[in-house]
């Protein structure tokens, strides 16, 4: 902009040059000021550069402002590794699960319920929403293909839930996580410790029979079923305890070792993560610190600045023309 000013003032001198001879060249043309020029150039050039930085909108400045705590952000954390299809639990260990998920949504009222498979890769199902009926409808899809890749890894399932949850704890946030235990390397407590920084807390269920087991059962090329063989011996899958109760713990969320048992995970959820619902803000007053929006301040400079370079003049008078 500075130099397309300055070739700017160079051609209207060189072209009015162009009609008058220079010795008229002094009566009849105004006087052509550089310093009153570049002045006026540095005010456009001061216009522009306040309007961007308004545009980049700057906050500075604390305040407090009052807000309603109006429920909580809830994701649920699904396993759906091969593993979940052992029917130590009934009918198996997926399907007691969406069972209790549906049970827990007759419990939620003014929350936002998310789901995300899980298996070898976390895939968002459901993004946060309070439309349950559509919630009800992606959970009866969901299956061991619901996810790629097997496996299972709980830590990559919590950091994605951490990744689409807002920031901002406007709302209490939470998560449960239905799985039986399994992991593969996936640095669930190190997840677990991030979501303990941001006060999400988690509920766990393990699910299965942590003594004996159950196997996994499997359909063959002729339709026959069998079970999930290595190094042709069947596979137990018990249900792990232990990562469940750390994350918990970490999270300061609880954790239910619901086993082969039947449990009410609605009555969970109102015992635990519903008791969250209308507390405090992070520092217990109900108000939340935010930074002022100043970019009024920045487009006022910006204005003046254009309304000076229209009002002062291009060209100083002549001593004779002011007489």
């Amino acid at each position: 902009m500075v130099l397309l000013l300055g070739y700017a003032y160079k051609k209207r001198t060189q072209t009015a040059l162009l009609f008058f001879a220079p010795s008229m060249a002094n009566r009849l043309m105004p006087i052509l000021d550089a310093s009153r020029f570049f002045r006026k150039a540095l005010l456009l050039f001061s216009a522009f550069v306040f309007a961007i930085v308004a545009v980049a909108s700057p906050r500075f400045g604390t305040y407090y402002e009052e807000f309603s705590q109006s429920g909580v952000d809830v994701f649920i954390l699904l396993d759906v590794s091969r593993s979940m299809l052992a029917e130590d639990v009934v009918p198996n260990r997926l399907g007691r699960a969406k069972s209790d998920i549906r049970d827990l949504l007759n419990n939620v009222t003014g929350d936002r319920v998310g789901l995300i498979a899980f298996a070898g890769k976390p895939i968002i199902k459901v993004p946060l929403t309070t439309d349950h009926g559509f919630f009800l409808q992606v959970l009866h899809t969901v299956d061991t293909d619901s996810a790629p890749r097997g496996g299972t890894a709980i830590g990559d399932a919590i950091r994605l839930a951490l990744r689409a949850m807002s920031p901002e704890a406007e709302r209490q946030r939470a998560m449960v996580l239905i799985t039986d235990g399994d992991d593969q390397e996936s640095m669930p407590l190190e997840a677990a410790k991030d979501a303990a920084e941001r006060q999400v807390r988690i509920l766990t269920l393990g699910l299965g029979n942590p003594a004996d087991g159950g196997r996994i059962p499997l359909r063959d090329a002729a339709g026959q079923s069998t079970y999930l063989k290595y190094d042709g011996q069947e596979v137990w899958s018990k249900m792990d305890e232990t990562i469940l109760r750390e994350i918990a713990r970490i999270t300061e969320g609880a954790y239910v070792a619901a086993g082969t048992r039947t449990f009410d995970l609605g009555q969970i959820y109102v015992d635990s993560i519903g008791k969250m619902q209308g507390n405090a803000d992070l520092d217990g007053t109900g108000r939340r610190q935010k930074l002022r929006q100043q970019y009024p301040l920045f487009l006022s400079v910006a204005v003046v600045c254009l309304l000076l370079y229209i009002i002062v003049p291009k060209h100083r008078k002549r001593s004779s023309d002011a007489e």
